[in-house]
């Protein structure tokens, strides 16, 4: 199996899918793609990045993330020639309570979990409200927000980017900063009620990120938010 990351949870990465379904000519393997992040990607105008997870073999995202719904709300696909082997590995060896005989079709046995609540009803609740043109929009929102805190850190003497912005996240770190004193600045910034950044570490430095995903982000929301990154600075 090879795992390749669609919009990775700290910088927004993507592998070259195609290459990687290229090596498939070679080598026999399952091609699984995590794009918790990076499945929304698709809704943003002549973006490839995605270009190649046709040919997965499987495919997970987060529908908490974009789609604001409650936490434990994902999703998978696995291609339609699998279904066999799927039933197999995650099927309850047909216990006659089940009723899986017969060829009844039950969703159970397609997944690790047999007892859950409908966690599809709000995915779909939401999809109907604001369908494809709705996301479009809450997406691209978020991707040109976060280009836009990046701008500023770029231009800022107290923080730097420790990568680029890709997607909708921001990983940055406060200059010359160890780090304790990244943890204690984020103490201070979530403490305040009004913005919830999370750690990180990038190339052994710590830092911080900054996702933007929810449906009511606007460059306001920026303005706001990088005042208070400046004002929770120590010297301020």
């Amino acid at each position: 199996i090879v795992i390749a990351s669609a919009g990775t949870v700290d910088t927004g990465d993507f592998d070259n899918l195609e290459a990687i379904h290229r090596l498939r000519e070679r080598f026999d393997f399952w091609l699984h793609v995590d794009a918790a992040f990076g499945a929304f990607a698709t809704l943003l105008p002549d973006d490839r990045r995605l270009a190649g997870w046709e040919h997965a073999d499987s495919i997970t995202t987060d529908n908490h993330k974009w789609l604001n719904v409650p936490y434990d709300s994902g999703t998978w696909w696995v291609r339609r020639e699998h279904e066999k082997l799927q039933a197999a590995v995650f099927g309850n060896g047909d216990p006659v309570y089940l009723d899986t005989r017969g060829g009844n079709f039950n969703y159970l046995n397609l997944g690790p979990e047999n007892s859950r609540r409908l966690r599809a009803l709000p995915v779909w609740f939401t999809l109907k409200a604001y369908g494809r043109k709705g996301y479009q929009d809450i997406v691209t929102r978020c991707v040109a927000a976060a280009r836009s805190l990046g701008e500023r850190i770029k231009g800022s003497e107290e923080f730097e980017l420790l990568a680029p912005v890709r997607l909708n996240v921001v990983c940055f770190t406060i200059r010359h900063a160890d780090e304790a004193g990244v943890a204690r600045f984020l103490q201070r910034l979530n403490d305040n009620g009004r913005y919830f950044l999370s750690p990180t570490w990038l190339n052994g430095t710590p830092g911080m990120r900054a996702a933007f995903a929810n449906w009511r982000v606007s460059d306001t929301d920026v303005r706001w938010l990088w005042s208070e990154l400046q004002a929770t600075l120590p010297h301020r």
